[in-house]
């Protein structure tokens, strides 16, 4: 089978949902309908970039895609799919080694992504192509109701923009993309709280389940566990009417010292977190 890969800034972006349709139909992470606009909002969120996302074409037409997300001299697959008719022909694998080897050519250190665990043939691919898992990565809900949390320090607001200029105990990428604080700017509607040392953005509170996107320490060089539980704590007591819903992005210490104190139960889905150093 003759293999082409192209850009995606060469591809409408209506043909480019159209495989990423395809590509997820019966996923295991759920099933994506996704028209132009869906992609264009679904790339902004990835901070995905056109010029280093790829496509593969055969003679049927688009078979897969990875949108990648170049943040400095770290590369990120934060989508990659292919085609029902094109599984197990080697579309993937060829895709995957072309983009490793793009990234080694602009002198990348290392290619991370986030595989679902449920997904046992994404994830042999990607162990056999180097990539190492760095760590679990769980998702978490809470049902609405009172906590009978008592917080020790109230919370105030702090505007989006600031939250990507003030550093974390942990960052990116030692933690996934999507909870960096270079990821919290592109979310659609979100807030953002502050107690002394604890700091979470929140999604939509006018929609529940409401999503959680991150959490980090920003005056400090360790996480401050406490201070997190405490500020997350203080939340649910505003909106003891809301369902929190944390998606499969933290890594499992995240519920051990914050989620499951806070009567959060862990969903069944999971990730891990993967990453492959280039020489």
């Amino acid at each position: 089978m003759a293999l082409e890969v192209i850009p995606a800034h060469d591809l409408l972006l209506a043909d480019q949902a159209k495989t990423f349709t395809e590509a997820f139909a019966g996923y295991v992470g759920g099933s994506f309908e996704m028209d132009a606009a869906g992609l264009a909002r679904f790339i902004s969120l990835q901070g995905a970039d056109i010029c280093h996302s790829r496509f593969v074409r055969t003679a049927e037409g688009l078979a897969g895609f990875a949108y990648v997300n170049r943040t400095a001299d770290i590369s990120r697959i934060g989508g990659m799919g292919v085609v029902p008719e094109a599984r197990r022909s080697g579309v993937a694998r060829h895709l995957l080694r072309h983009l490793i080897e793009e990234a080694q050519s602009r002198g990348d250190q290392a290619m991370i992504l986030e595989v679902i665990e449920q997904n046992p043939a994404a994830h042999a691919l990607y162990a056999s192509e180097g990539f190492q898992e760095v760590d679990h990565l769980g998702s978490w809900r809470r049902p609405a109701g009172p906590t009978g949390w008592e917080p020790s320090e109230a919370l105030r607001d702090v505007p989006l923009i600031q939250v990507s200029q003030l550093p974390s105990a942990l960052e990116y990428p030692n933690i996934p993309w999507p909870i960096s604080r270079h990821a919290m700017t592109k979310a659609a509607i979100g807030h953002a709280f502050r107690s002394d040392n604890g700091l979470i953005v929140t999604g939509d509170l006018e929609v529940t389940p409401v999503r959680l996107y991150l959490f980090s320490c920003p005056s400090t060089h360790e996480m401050d566990w406490n201070a997190l539980r405490d500020a997350l704590g203080a939340l649910l007591r505003l909106y003891p009417d809301h369902e929190f819903f944390c998606p499969a992005v933290f890594p499992d210490r995240f519920g051990e010292e914050i989620f499951q104190p806070l009567g959060f139960a862990r969903d069944p889905l999971s990730q891990f977190l993967m990453r492959k150093n280039l020489p």
